[in-house]
């Protein structure tokens, strides 16, 4: 059986980063995020090749490995490491990107990131000089307000291929899947073009099946306690609290404080009203996920996430339980979540049963992260 035999949503163990699989159908399916890593000689490594396994087990067309779109939250190499490699060797019909990635100067970019960029400036060209749908491949959809597409390069860009947050797309490459496939943008919101490039990620509530009122997959990039209680606000002063509703929450920057904790001064303030918000909307079951190397019991100064301080908030509010993509799966085996009977997303697992050697899984969850601390984010646990 292969991988993506269920519809479903996967989260892949790629370390402390975001590779998310969406399978509509048999046919649909789209990638939020990458992050391709290359297993190091010896047994035991933990690294997951996503790249490798996308071209194995996607749909074919016309001989070739055929992802319906891809969806880039923000372009900070943890989210988009493999992307050149993926666009020679499989079909990528349709790119949904925010317009802040043609803000970003090369140097401040991976070679991934400006291989996106680039291939995102040939697809906008393509749209503007075809005068309407350019097809399959060279599709593109931007969300957020950006006045960028007012200047001179982008005049003639489609206004309705550029959705704003409070609005839902249906729309796959080319083809409506109300019947299966809904995804509701939060953000980025329009005075934020400017902000940290984590604040301008694209967050948005999938459902997947018939009903879009159903409980689905809440995937909010790397934003911040800022940026997420803007978001539960916005929806409820629109009547929009069911674009809330969540069965899976993927932890915004992988299991990071900043979620829920805020510098006031020297100190740092839990923000209980954004985990009240957020425990409120959650399906009975819910379950949230953190796609990170295994969570520390406690954090130094200027740990990098994850955080203990974010696990332990997370598990005083799920109800299903928290999950973590290093912690709760087999090397190489994404995390599962199915439609299930009634609508909306449960839990299902491996996508396999994994045949793992514990000592394996001993020396994985001992080695953490094999990448110096970056980011500094604030006090430890």
């Amino acid at each position: 059986m292969g991988v993506f035999e269920r519809v479903g949503v996967y989260f892949w163990p790629v370390g402390t980063a975001d590779s998310t699989t969406i399978v509509v159908d048999d046919a649909v399916t789209m990638q939020v995020d990458l992050h391709h890593m290359i297993a190091a000689e010896g047994d035991g490594d933990d690294a997951t090749p996503i790249v490798d396994i996308l071209v194995d087990e996607l749909p074919r067309r016309d001989g070739k490995p055929y992802l319906s779109a891809f969806a880039l939250t923000h372009p900070d190499k943890d989210h988009i490491l493999g992307f050149a490699d993926l666009l020679e060797r499989v079909t990528i019909g349709e790119l949904w990107f925010t317009p802040r990635v043609f803000r970003e100067h090369q140097e401040e970019l991976c070679d991934d990131a400006v291989a996106f960029r680039e291939e995102a400036r040939r697809r906008v060209a393509v749209t503007i000089k075809a005068d309407g749908d350019p097809g399959s491949g060279d599709r593109v959809q931007l969300f957020g307000y950006d006045e960028l597409l007012d200047e001179e390069r982008y005049k003639g860009f489609p206004r309705e291929l550029l959705t704003i947050p409070g609005n839902a797309v249906t729309r796959i490459d080319g083809e409506d899947r109300n019947d299966a496939f809904y995804a509701f943008i939060h953000a980025p919101f329009k005075d934020d073009g400017a902000a940290e490039r984590n604040e301008t990620s694209l967050a948005m509530r999938v459902v997947l099946g018939g009903d879009p009122q159903a409980p689905g997959v809440l995937l909010l990039g790397d934003v911040s306690y800022p940026t997420l209680r803007r978001i539960v606000d916005e929806s409820k002063a629109h009547g929009n609290e069911i674009e809330l509703h969540w069965a899976a929450l993927l932890s915004p920057h992988h299991c990071s404080k900043s979620a829920m904790y805020q510098k006031e001064g020297d100190k740092l303030v839990l923000k209980r009203d954004i985990l009240e918000d957020l425990e409120a909307a959650q399906a009975e079951g819910g379950r949230i996920i953190a796609s990170s190397r295994p969570v520390p019991a406690s954090n130094q100064v200027g740990d990098n996430p994850p955080h203990a301080k974010a696990k332990a908030r997370y598990q005083e509010i799920t109800d299903g339980g928290f999950l973590c993509t290093h912690e709760d799966g087999a090397v190489g085996e994404p995390l599962v979540f199915v439609v299930g009977t009634q609508g909306g997303l449960t839990y299902e697992g491996l996508s396999t049963v994994a045949a793992t050697d514990p000592v394996d899984n001993a020396i994985i969850e001992a080695r953490g992260s094999d990448e110096p601390p970056t980011d500094k984010v604030g006090f430890g646990r």
